[in-house]
C-alpha cells in the first residue's frame, strides 16, 4: 500500500475503508471477518473488497426479531423486505468459498464461527443491552492483537452504541470515519 492507496481510501469515507487502513498501520493481518448484520450485504462487499484473502462470516437472521423491532433501528415489521435483502446477500456471495453466510442471531451462530477470528464488525440490533452482550460474547472470538469493532457510534438515534462502547473499553478505542468504533485487543 502507498500513499495513493491511503489517500483513495480516505476519500472514500467508508467503514471497511477505516478498518483497512487500521489493520494496516497497525499492521494487524486479516484473515477472517466476522459482520454480524448484514442486512443487503453492502458493508461485506467493500469488506470483501478490502480483504480478499479473507473468510468472510456474515451473520443475521435475516428477519424482524421481537428484540429488533423493540430496538428501534429495525428496518421494517415486513418480512418480505428481509426476504429480499437476504436473496440479495446470497446472490452475491451465496458461491463463494470464502464467505459463510449464517441466518441467524448473533448469540445463535457464535458457535458456528472459529474459536479465533482477526476481526468482528459489530452492526446490528442497536438497543444498550444487545450491543453489550454482543460486544462481550464476541470479544472472546477475537485474537489477541484483533480488531473488535462496529458502526453507529454516537448517532444522536442510537445512544446505545456509545454507552455500550464508552461502559465496556473507556477510552481504549479508536474513533473512524462513517461513525465506526475500534478496539485493537491487546496481545
Amino acid at each position: 500500500m502507498d500513499w495513493n492507496d491511503v489517500h483513495r481510501l480516505i476519500k472514500r469515507k467508508h467503514r471497511a475503508c477505516y478498518l483497512k487502513l487500521l489493520s494496516y498501520f497497525h499492521q494487524i493481518e486479516i484473515k477472517s471477518i466476522v459482520e454480524i448484520g448484514v442486512f443487503r450485504g453492502k458493508n461485506a462487499e467493500v469488506l470483501r473488497e478490502m480483504f480478499p484473502e479473507a473468510h468472510l462470516y456474515l451473520i443475521d437472521p435475516w428477519q424482524p426479531t421481537r428484540e429488533y423491532l423493540q430496538s428501534g433501528s429495525a428496518v421494517s415489521e415486513d418480512l418480505s423486505i428481509y426476504e429480499k435483502a437476504f436473496r440479495r446477500v446470497d446472490k452475491r456471495f451465496g458461491s463463494d468459498s470464502q464467505v459463510t453466510l449464517l441466518k441467524k442471531c448473533s448469540h445463535e451462530a457464535f458457535h458456528d464461527v472459529p474459536e479465533r477470528v482477526d476481526l468482528v464488525f459489530i452492526d446490528a440490533n442497536h438497543a444498550y443491552s444487545i450491543v453489550k452482550q454482543d460486544i462481550l460474547l464476541w470479544n472472546h472470538k477475537v485474537r489477541p492483537g484483533g480488531i473488535l469493532s462496529g458502526h453507529n457510534y454516537g448517532r444522536p438515534r442510537l445512544p446505545g452504541v456509545k454507552k455500550a462502547v464508552d461502559e465496556i473499553f473507556g477510552d481504549q478505542f479508536f474513533l473512524g470515519q462513517d461513525e465506526v468504533w475500534a478496539h485493537l485487543k491487546p496481545k
